[in-house]
Parts: structure tokens; C-alpha cells; sequence
């Protein structure tokens, strides 16, 4: 079957659009349209789009890791293209509208290189050009990139252990029709707030840009010290958060068993 440019853009709706970061709506999302009409009539399925971007966004990596500006500049186009990319799977996905079982695993995978690979290049590409820090401590530079990226990564499991335990706990107690995503829609609510800091300031939004100016301004030490502070300050809420949550799920949840086991007699 061919598809036409048409039924690519047509499929994107506003409000998944509007959910996107600035610099996503202003260029990525264009960007996609004709490297998913390439994609699509090439026979690719939105997994293997996942897969591909996965390799990108570690050989991006390990670009901007040599001290070179050619082999840098590279990195950051990759780096950028990585998210063109992910946009790419989801308009195949909607197209076909094919719903996939495991979509979202390999879609979690790819998402997770510029969360690992690409922190830790920072901190090697910060080594290779800071202006902040003397050559004999810049070695601690790689060290913080190495913090930065344990901490995003962890930051995320502990944010997924957490649904997993929930949806578990929601399944025994028999309510798992009640789970819904309300809070992040919530303007006041914390899930909100995290939700849009992250869409715009995250890898989908400033990071991206910044990697250019960080690029042609030799400041990626500035760029590297800026999100990993953001990361670890991220990781520490989230624990916080999600034990205090934890915390009072278990006492509802256990007062709930009781009464049914009481029922249940």
C-alpha cells in the first residue's frame, strides 16, 4: 500500500501536537513528515524506526566524544536527528494504525540513549573543550557526566517500579478501572508541572538547540553542569515523592484488604 504525504500529517492531531515541546511543534515534527514518507513506503514498521534510532543516538554518543569539531558536529545532527526519529515511529504507528504490544517497550529503549549516552558524552565533550575548569580537573567533568546520566536513568526506573507496584496493588484490590492519568492534567498537580519542565526543557526541548550553541560556543561544561543539576535535583524529588506515595498506598491499601477479608468471612 502507498501512502501519501497527506495521510502522514493528516493522522497528527492537535492535541497530540500541543502535548509536544516548542522546538518539536516549530521544526521536528515537520522534519518527520518526509523521513516518515521515505520510512513507511520503504516498508519499515514503526519497532524498526525505534531500533534505528537507538543505534543513532549511540553513535551520536560516541561522536561527540572525540576531540574534533567535525566528528562533534556530527554528534549534535545525530543527536537532533535521534528525535526525528522518534517522532517518525509514532506517525507510522498512527498511519497503519497498528497497535502494537511491545511498541512501547522499544520506544522506551530508544528514549532511554539520550538519558545515558548522550549525558555521558557531554561530560567528555565538556573534558575536551571547558573554559571553566583547568586541564588537570577536567577530568571531573566526565565524573559529573557520569552522575548526571545514573541519575536520570534511575530516576526512571524508580518512576516505572513504582507504577509497576501500583498497577500490581490496583489488580489484587480489583479497582485497576480507576487508574487514569488525570494528574497530569491537572495544572496544579506535581505530575503536571514535572510534565511540562521536562517536555520543554528536557531532550525533546531546549537540549536540543543548546547542543548547537554549546557546539559553536565551546560551552558544553555550562550545558553539562545545567542538566545534571537538573537531573539529580529530579532524581531526589521523585524518590522523595514516590516513597511518601509508597508509603501511604500501602496503609489505604492494607486497610482495604482488611475490610474485605472481613466481607469475604
Amino acid at each position: 500500500m502507498k501512502y501519501t504525504f497527506k495521510d502522514i500529517t493528516s493522522s497528527l492531531t492537535k492535541k497530540k501536537n500541543s502535548r509536544s515541546s516548542l522546538w518539536v511543534q516549530l521544526w521536528v515534527r515537520k522534519a518527520s513528515f518526509p523521513v516518515t514518507y521515505l520510512f513507511i513506503n520503504a516498508g519499515w514498521t514503526a519497532n524498526m524506526v525505534s531500533v534505528l534510532s537507538w543505534v543513532v543516538i549511540f553513535f551520536a554518543a560516541v561522536l561527540l566524544c572525540f576531540n574534533n569539531f567535525g566528528c562533534m558536529f556530527a554528534g549534535v545532527i545525530l543527536t537532533n536527528f535521534w528525535l526525528v526519529l522518534d517522532c517518525v515511529d509514532g506517525n507510522i504507528a498512527r498511519v497503519k494504525k497498528v497497535k502494537t504490544f511491545m511498541g512501547d517497550f522499544y520506544d522506551a529503549v530508544a528514549g532511554y540513549g539520550p538519558f545515558s549516552f548522550t549525558t555521558i558524552a557531554l561530560g567528555v565533550a565538556a573534558y575536551h573543550t571547558s573554559f571553566l575548569v583547568s586541564e588537570e580537573y577536567r577530568v571531573w567533568l566526565i565524573l559529573i557526566g557520569a552522575v548526571g546520566a545514573v541519575a536520570n536513568v534511575y530516576m526512571r526506573l524508580v518512576h516505572q517500579k513504582y507504577l509497576n507496584c501500583y498497577f500490581a496493588a490496583k489488580k489484587i484490590l480489583g479497582e485497576l478501572d480507576e487508574i487514569t492519568l488525570k494528574d497530569t492534567e491537572d495544572k496544579k498537580s506535581f505530575a503536571y508541572i514535572r510534565e511540562q519542565i521536562d517536555k520543554n526543557f528536557g531532550v525533546a526541548g531546549l537540549f536540543m538547540p543548546w547542543l548547537f550553541v554549546a557546539l559553536f560556543t565551546n560551552t558544553f561544561d555550562i550545558m553539562l553542569l545545567c542538566y545534571t543539576a537538573y537531573y539529580v535535583l529530579s532524581f531526589v524529588a521523585i524518590c522523595v515523592l514516590y516513597c511518601k506515595n509508597a508509603s501511604n498506598f500501602e496503609i489505604e491499601a492494607q486497610a482495604k484488604m482488611k475490610v474485605t477479608g472481613k466481607e469475604n468471612k
